[in-house]
């Protein structure tokens, strides 16, 4: 069974590993504002939390006379669960949030940022892997 949110990504950067909140929320609001400087638009996504781990892809937009489709493009990251770190939200814009992993390859934190729609920010859809 897994869990599918809908959110804007911000963006991802490598960061020291963290000692307290308040160093996580730093890092996180560096994300938001070193984006926005860069004029990077966010890009519309789907998380897929199962027990797996967590799954980050571009939304896929439905086409009509699609023959072969590819979903690795789509797929923008992929952590485990044992390889999340901490998962925080903004105190002071609820809409963002963020998770730190640690990447498997070079064994760097990564904080990931991301921002919730106001009108889907409660609602997910359940799907059974059978």
């Amino acid at each position: 069974m897994c869990v599918i949110f809908i959110f804007q990504y911000i963006g991802t950067l490598d960061v020291p590993r963290p000692s307290s909140r308040v160093e996580i929320v730093a890092a996180m609001r560096r994300i938001r504002y070193e984006f926005k400087a860069k004029a990077i638009k966010k890009k519309k996504v789907t998380l897929t939390v199962s027990t797996d781990g967590v799954k980050v892809q571009i939304r896929k937009k439905k086409k009509k006379n699609l023959t072969s489709f590819d979903e690795s493009r789509l797929l923008i990251m992929t952590h485990a669960i044992y390889r999340i770190f901490y998962v925080s939200h903004d105190s002071q814009d609820l809409k963002i949030w963020s998770y730190i992993a640690r990447d498997g390859p070079s064994n760097v934190f990564k904080c990931n940022v991301f921002k919730a729609y106001k009108k889907v920010r409660r609602k997910f859809i359940l799907y059974s892997l059978g």
